[in-house]
């Protein structure tokens, strides 16, 4: 093994509270980087974080948004910083803080970082993030690379290298590019009660879990609406995530199986993904986005060792066809029938399943995910 790295963060990951107390930042993404974090730490390998959390612009949002108003996740070091959240001046603020934040940790730091990370989801590949331009800016006068992890959207020009999550995007990135598709590790699933223990074989209650945002790129009003049409009272669909869904709240008050428990705290809800029979990801190809982005929680429902149903949009990996159900076409009619494959399942073929995604889930670990990383970073030096 190569010696650890020490990494410069430029994106804020934060604790559970701060996730409540600021709607805007997306759970997935933050996720994400705490599992990556958490990986490299294992490995012992070294980040500091300099970052902020995202605020609605006021007046939809605070006027002010302050340092001490949010907190990094448990076991990260590093700088959270503060803006002013007006109208056109607050990418200004933001990385004036952010820079104020980096020369003081160089001034501080006894060695300089080996790398930077862009954790980047840009709508236009020309746009520019205050992470975007201090990682220019500490190159340049610091003489540090940068890599984008690039999630979403367009990746930005100018990074030292590239790590993809959505496979499209990984096979479309230029051969001069020094490039790695890692979509993300498969999360430790820790649980204390016996009853709901992923170790369980097949469970007694027919319940299909949905996590994520309830917007229309997610896929769960037509997931609800399929669902509403199986005539079948001892199955349940359970929605855990953020956002308002007129319609999904209306087909939810008309049949009662189908359970809204909103945005919940970590522990409530891997209780919940306890008990579930098996994870839906209804994320449509016909919305435009998808086709530019990783649907992350898949490997979050893949860490509970149970079937997922799922749609094959451009950014998963083949790679995935062996532990997916698939979802044929994105009609109604072709995602009840998954529906209904999947609740239906014997014995003999739920286990099977399972023992696939066991499999699938010894080379998707962030450990593992990290290790490929470090190693190309080794070799792209």
């Amino acid at each position: 093994m190569s010696d650890p790295n020490c990494f410069l963060w430029l994106e804020g990951v934060f604790d559970e509270d701060t996730m409540f107390a600021f709607p805007t930042i997306s759970p997935a993404s933050n996720a994400w980087q705490k599992g990556f974090l958490a990986g490299l730490n294992q490995l012992g390998h070294k980040a500091e974080i300099i970052g902020f959390p995202y605020e609605r612009i006021w007046p939809f949002g605070r006027l002010s948004v302050g340092c001490r108003q949010a907190a990094l996740a448990n076991g990260l070091s590093g700088t959270v910083v503060g803006y002013n959240n007006i109208p056109f001046l607050r990418d200004a603020f933001r990385y004036r803080n952010m820079l104020s934040a980096a020369e003081n940790y160089f001034r501080n730091s006894e060695k300089k970082p080996d790398y930077q990370i862009v954790y980047s989801c840009l709508v236009r590949a020309t746009d520019e993030t205050p992470s975007i331009r201090l990682a220019n800016y500490i190159r340049d006068h610091y003489d540090v690379p940068w890599i984008c992890i690039h999630a979403d959207g367009e990746a930005p020009p100018g990074a030292d290298g590239y790590v993809y999550l959505p496979w499209s995007n990984y096979q479309a990135a230029p051969a001069s590019q020094s490039s790695i598709h890692i979509d993300g590790g498969v999360p430790e699933i820790e649980t204390r009660d016996s009853e709901t223990s992923v170790t369980n074989e097949v469970p007694v209650e027919k319940i299909l879990m949905y996590m994520g945002a309830l917007t229309p790129h997610g896929g769960v009003t037509q997931l609800a609406r399929a669902f509403s049409k199986i005539n079948d009272e001892e199955i349940q669909l359970w929605i855990c995530g953020r956002g308002e869904n007129p319609e999904l709240k209306r087909i939810a008050e008309v049949d009662q199986r189908i359970k809204l428990h909103g945005f919940v705290e970590e522990n409530e809800l891997h209780r919940l993904a306890n008990k579930a029979f098996a994870f839906a990801n209804p994320r449509p190809n016909s919305f435009a986005p998808n086709k530019l982005n990783y649907p992350s929680k898949v490997l979050l429902y893949l860490a509970y060792g149970k079937p997922v149903i799922s749609t094959f949009t451009d950014g998963l990996s083949p790679e995935y066809g062996d532990v997916l159900i698939p979802i044929k076409d994105e009609t109604d009619e072709c995602l009840n029938e998954a529906i209904k494959e999947v609740l239906n399942m014997k014995e003999g073929e739920y286990k099977d399943i399972r023992y696939r995604i066991a499999k699938f889930n010894e080379t998707h670990t962030w450990v593992y995910q990290c290790k490929r990383f470090t190693s190309w970073l080794d070799k792209r030096m």
